[in-house]
């Protein structure tokens, strides 16, 4: 859809691959499917990047970002946590993808066109209320079946059938900022249900430092 809008003369791609209006890449994209005919007038007031600008390509923590407008999906940290990334115990680079849990803002956060875009004209139904059971420990304790029916609802990009991947992406978060407070999380997930989890958690055990 990013490319459709760019088509339609909505706004620009960025040297980050994400798609720009006027309010930056804090955007939301739906398409529809007509059955008319449309005349295209494309009337794109957006400044294009500077050459000599590449904050983006610089921040991504595993060089995902190689270039401008070149992405390798299979080593984007916002991939590997929810898409790739299967097998987090031998996973490249489960230390670069450090802190992040879900999904990754970086090349967005640094680019000079997102400055003072962020607007909260509207509450994240919910938030609140979810924000309370979100931490590293309490992902440890989450059942399964809130993560499918509180969790994914909100966080959709992990599916209901690799819920699993959001205690594998905290074990990994703890070994990286590791803290003796986790050991008890630590040793619990090493009796998780989940055959997955349970490597993880052996794999943090032997590992932290």
């Amino acid at each position: 859809m990013r490319w459709a809008a760019l088509k339609a003369g909505l706004g620009i791609i960025r040297k980050n691959n994400f798609f720009y209006s006027n309010s930056g890449s804090w955007v939301k994209l739906e398409a529809w499917i007509i059955d008319k005919e449309l005349e295209l007038k494309p009337d794109v007031q957006i400044k294009k990047c500077p050459t000599n600008c590449n904050l983006c390509v610089k921040s991504c923590p595993t060089n995902s970002l190689a270039e401008p407008y070149m992405t390798n999906r299979s080593t984007c940290v916002s991939c590997l946590t929810t898409f790739e990334g299967w097998d987090m115990p031998n996973e490249k680079y489960k230390k670069e993808i450090d802190s992040w849990v879900f999904g990754c803002d970086i090349c967005q956060d640094v680019c000079p066109f997102n400055k003072d875009k962020w607007t909260e004209d509207e509450d994240f139904p919910g938030l609140e209320e979810l924000s309370e059971h979100i931490s590293l420990e309490k992902i440890i304790e989450m059942d399964y079946e809130f993560l499918k029916d509180v969790m994914n609802p909100k966080f959709w990009y992990i599916s209901k059938d690799d819920v699993w991947r959001w205690k594998t992406n905290a074990l990994n978060a703890m070994l990286n900022n590791y803290e003796p407070k986790y050991n008890k999380y630590i040793d619990m997930a090493l009796h998780d249900e989940n055959e997955k989890v349970r490597e993880m958690a052996s794999y943090v055990k032997e590992n932290i430092q």
